[in-house]
């Protein structure tokens, strides 16, 4: 496996952060001090600052009728940074990188759950330690004590997740134009062709403080639209979840098993 630098986990590990985040990048350079853990920064792309050249590369019609929401500029900016540092992955000579946001907190477990994740890397194309929405786990096997599940419900929540070169060169040549939120994008990996997968017990989880750049202070900015507004948005979510159990099944993963995997 070849790989650019050491991180104390095996992966070069990059974190996503606002310029303007300071407090939250002393928080996480404190996390990563505790578990040993060497970084970089990827600095984002701040939504508001940029609102006028991301609506440009945003599919406005279709992200009311897949949100069911109006565009919130965090959304727009959250999207464009994990896909723009995907594309500086897909460049670059590591196999796989570790992807952090700069509100994730690490269990004391997560260095044993990331060489877990390594261990069977042949099993997945994205591998999430962390989660908001984890629905329909289908177990796909054992390692190290950890269950590694594909999901036929909604798998959101992008805090901390290892990516594979290869495949983040290609979502970050396919992911535009902008017409979900990204994680509800990546739910769709069955438009794009590749295994989403969960190690759970999750050993991260996101903790922002009611302090979002993405839904702002205490959610003050988690608009939606009047039920009767949303209806093409509860008709294709109920479609994807169709689309999720048919791709799963194509490719075998919807008999759940317990068995230890093997790379």
């Amino acid at each position: 496996m070849e790989r650019s630098g050491v991180s104390g986990l095996g992966v070069p590990v990059r974190v996503i952060s606002l310029a303007r985040a300071v407090a939250r990048q002393e928080r996480f350079a404190a996390e990563c001090a505790r578990l040993g853990i060497d970084y970089a920064l990827f600095t984002g792309v701040d939504g508001r600052a940029e609102l006028d050249r991301l609506m440009q590369q945003t599919d406005v019609p279709g992200w009311h009728s897949h949100m069911g929401a109006p565009i919130a500029a965090g959304h727009l900016g959250c999207y464009a940074s994990h896909v723009q540092l995907w594309q500086e992955i897909g460049n670059g000579p590591d196999d796989i990188v570790l992807v952090c946001e700069d509100d994730v907190v690490f269990h004391d477990d997560f260095p044993a759950a990331v060489q877990a994740a390594l261990k069977v890397a042949g099993q997945w194309d994205i591998c999430r330690f962390a989660k908001i929405r984890a629905k329909g786990a289908i177990c796909q096997g054992t390692v190290d004590g950890y269950l590694l599940n594909a999901y036929w419900g909604p798998f959101t929540g992008n805090a901390c997740y290892l990516i594979k070169r290869d495949l983040a060169a290609r979502l970050a040549r396919d992911f535009w134009p902008i017409s979900r939120a990204h994680d509800h994008e990546l739910n769709r990996f069955f438009a794009y062709d590749f295994r989403l997968m969960g190690l759970e017990p999750f050993a991260a989880h996101p903790e922002d403080k009611a302090e979002s750049f993405i839904t702002g202070q205490a959610m003050s900015e988690a608009k939606k639209f009047p039920k009767h507004k949303r209806l093409p948005y509860y008709v294709q979510k109920l479609a994807n979840y169709v689309r999720r159990l048919v791709w799963l099944g194509r490719h075998g993963m919807l008999r759940a098993s317990d068995k230890p995997l093997a790379d």
